[in-house]
């Protein structure tokens, strides 16, 4: 081949190559009537893909037409992605209206920073929504996600979400999976998810550190069933009515946290809950009637905490229906709160292995522990005062004494 050949063939090639490419372009637009979808590309089947444009700032006012070719095509679509989109900053109320047979719908990296009142709704096959990676997206608006029948899953992972207002998610039934995961979460407040009714699991936090400051009375309520609800690492008290009203849930993960206190009638209402982790969460104080109403629990999980006082009024009512109490790995004190327990032994209980308390006790174990060695029983009167006995020195002489001897 000579030179010339060379440089005809190059030539030839580039030229196809170029009428290649603008072929493509042509049949890579979606239809010219809507004009805020320029910069998109419609060129793999049923999808409008939004992803990188740097010119598309909001959706077509209408989804709507009178040609029966651009309804066709509206009526063909099941995934629209909004990919790495600086310039949308809202979504506005029915925006998607129209799209009556889209699935798929990601909103992920761009600029949003607000959600209207009924975005999503008339959506009647939406299966997954993904709302991802939104750095300005700081709130969820009441009603925000509301009316979307029959949505499978919702992700909203790694936006910067502080507060989730009331009914955010009205009427939104059968979500299985909500997933808030790694959001600054710090507000949640009263009937937040009311309308979730079966959904599968939520996940609101599963960070180390969940800097959750405020959970409101009856912010789950509505709950009829969930398997999981995931909130680890929180930083606030469990105030009364915070986790009310959810009927039948199988595992509420507060583990990990910051709880300190719960307080009275926190789970009211709540006769199904089958396992409260409360595991590692610095909870020294809890209420007399903080555990009330929770009949049918399996397993509550209170392992690696600050409580020093395993009392009746607090414990005595779960005896019967629950399989197990873990208090292992907290500070209990031998003293004469622990009377119910010994008069019982139930083996639902599980206790640390060593008193921590008071003194003279710390080398007992409250499983071990008789009725008669209670403080209350060990009084010495000497010279008219009273005087606790220190039944670790007198185990100590005896186990000298067997040594000497």
């Amino acid at each position: 081949m000579t030179q010339y050949q060379i440089f005809f063939f190059i030539l030839l090639t580039s030229n196809h190559i170029v009428r290649l490419q603008s072929d493509y372009r042509n049949h890579n637009n979606c239809p010219h009537l809507f004009k805020t979808l320029n910069n998109c590309t419609c060129v793999h089947p049923n999808t409008i893909d939004c992803s990188y444009s740097t010119t598309i700032s909001h959706l077509p006012r209408s989804w709507y037409s009178l040609n029966h070719n651009l309804t066709e095509f509206t009526q063909s679509i099941n995934r629209f992605d909004l990919v790495h989109t600086p310039s949308i900053t809202l979504i506005r109320t029915d925006d998607f209206q129209g799209l009556q047979n889209l699935r798929y719908l990601s909103i992920v990296n761009t600029g949003l920073i607000k959600i209207q009142p009924h975005a999503f709704r008339h959506l009647p096959y939406l299966y997954e929504l993904r709302i991802e990676g939104n750095r300005n997206l700081t709130e969820l608006n009441s009603f925000s996600f509301s009316d979307i029948e029959y949505i499978h899953r919702i992700s909203l992972i790694s936006n910067s979400i502080r507060v989730i207002n009331t009914e955010a998610f009205r009427y939104t039934h059968f979500v299985n999976i909500l997933d808030l995961s790694n959001n600054p979460l710090e507000v949640i407040h009263s009937y937040a998810f009311f309308g979730l009714k079966s959904v599968g699991t939520l996940i609101l936090c599963s960070l180390p550190i969940c800097p959750i400051k405020q959970i409101d009375a009856f912010a789950f309520f509505g709950f009829h069933t969930c398997d999981t609800i995931l909130l680890t690492g929180i930083h606030t008290s469990l105030r009364s009515l915070s986790f009310s009203h959810m009927t039948s849930i199988r595992l509420v993960n507060l583990s990990n946290g910051e709880i300190s206190r719960i307080h009275s009638h926190a789970f009211q209402g709540c006769e199904h809950i089958g396992e409260i982790d409360l595991s590692s969460s610095l909870i020294s104080n809890i209420d007399r009637n903080a555990f009330d109403e929770i009949n049918n629990i399996s397993l509550l999980n209170l392992n690696g905490n600050l409580i020093r006082l395993f009392e009746k009024s607090i414990f005595q009512r779960l005896i019967n229906s629950i399989k197990q109490i873990n208090l292992d790995n907290n500070p209990i004190q031998c003293d004469c709160t622990l009377e119910w327990y010994l008069e019982q032994r139930s083996s639902r209980f599980k206790l640390p292995d060593v008193c921590t308390g008071p003194i003279g006790y710390e080398c007992l174990s409250p499983n071990e522990l008789q009725q008669s060695q209670l403080p209350c029983y060990q009084i010495n009167i000497d010279n008219n005062q009273t005087k606790t006995k220190n039944l670790c020195e007198k185990r100590v002489k005896n186990l000298n004494w067997k040594q000497d001897v």
